[in-house]
């Protein structure tokens, strides 16, 4: 990687099948780019691509970049670890999100390219970073085979700690970007998810219904118009909801995408427990994307295969804790497809 001004400009990789084409970066082992191929032979930039996974410049979406060692957000920072309290960084007002001001996505990643189709980016998080406890190991392998592209999130640490890992790539099928994503069709087999309260923070679980009911495909515009004055859509500007699916913890569907406009069809399959829809309602200019533009709301739809978010505070969430000899283990896995 090369410095730009005062900026590392990460180092970017290139994996390909005959169906799909992604560029990954270092900076928050990313997802900067992916581009489908359609039955026409056309091809389709369907990720979001903030200019920021080439510049190393801030974004505060953090858009395309892996998030550790904590998914969404934790009231006051405060979580416990083997009944040792332990309080994180406060980077998001009065509470954690997103593993804290030096969290994964934030970090220069260790890169290797294993092969035309498979890259493998490793971090070290020192214990005390952020306040988490545990000196930890992370990777996540990313691999494309035939039209599908996966991820592998791994952990390890030496001493007890609490850690989850996700992608945060957000997607628009339709290529355009400008605030349509809202048309595509979305479904996930879930019967129940997660309301949030002040501050965005998870509250409670409550029955997937109306406007929160994706058990069947319907388009994420349609469903806000059955609760137009739903608190939890006037809170997030959308969507911004943990959906519980009712898989587990087994590896399986977590959502499927489509959109009407290209034909593209992506599923979601992930051997975690949960799914945070997030609508984009928040994203904005302060996000500047590839080849020109920039992010506004609306503009692309994150699905976030993850664990239960904040399980120390949400009731009846039990927080899974890492301890030295195991390993945490996630995948991720997007397959996409044409049906037109």
């Amino acid at each position: 990687m090369k410095k730009v001004g005062r900026t590392m400009q990460p180092a970017l990789f290139e994996i390909s099948s005959e169906s799909i084409a992604c560029t990954l970066g270092a900076l928050g082992a990313s997802i900067a780019s992916v581009r489908v191929r359609s039955a026409r032979g056309t091809w389709t930039q369907v990720a979001l691509s903030p200019e920021s996974l080439w510049s190393g410049a801030p974004d505060p979406s953090l858009a395309g970049r892996t998030i550790a060692p904590c998914c969404g957000r934790v009231r006051g920072g405060a979580i416990d670890v083997d009944g040792a309290p332990h309080r994180l960084s406060l980077n998001d007002g009065p509470n954690h999100i997103h593993g804290g001001f030096e969290g994964a996505a934030h970090q220069l990643w260790t890169a290797e390219q294993v092969s035309a189709t498979c890259v493998r980016f490793s971090l070290r998080l020192p214990h005390g970073l952020d306040g988490y406890p545990g000196d930890r190991a992370l990777t996540a392998e990313y691999a494309v085979e035939g039209a599908a592209l996966s991820v592998v999130y791994t952990a390890c640490t030496d001493r007890a700690t609490w850690l989850d890992m996700t992608s945060h790539a957000y997607w628009d099928l339709s290529g355009r970007f400008d605030g349509g994503a809202l048309g595509q069709r979305l479904e996930i087999p879930a019967r129940r998810v997660v309301y949030n309260g002040e501050g965005h923070l998870p509250q409670s679980v409550e029955p997937a219904a109306g406007a929160f009911d994706f058990r069947r495909p319907a388009r994420l515009c349609d469903s806000m118009r059955l609760g137009p004055a739903h608190a939890q859509l006037a809170l997030g500007r959308g969507y911004n909801n943990a959906f519980l699916l009712d898989k587990g913890a087994v590896y399986g569907v977590a959502a499927r995408l489509s959109s009407s406009a290209t034909g593209i069809a992506m599923t979601m399959e992930s051997d975690r427990p949960a799914v945070v829809l997030y609508s984009g309602g928040f994203l904005g200019a302060d996000t500047p994307l590839r080849g020109g533009g920039h992010a506004s709301p609306g503009c692309a739809v994150a699905l976030e295969a993850q664990g239960a978010p904040d399980p120390f505070h949400l009731p009846g969430a039990e927080p899974a804790l890492l301890r030295p000899g195991d390993a945490f283990h996630a995948k991720i896995c997007w397959r996409f497809a044409s049906f037109i």
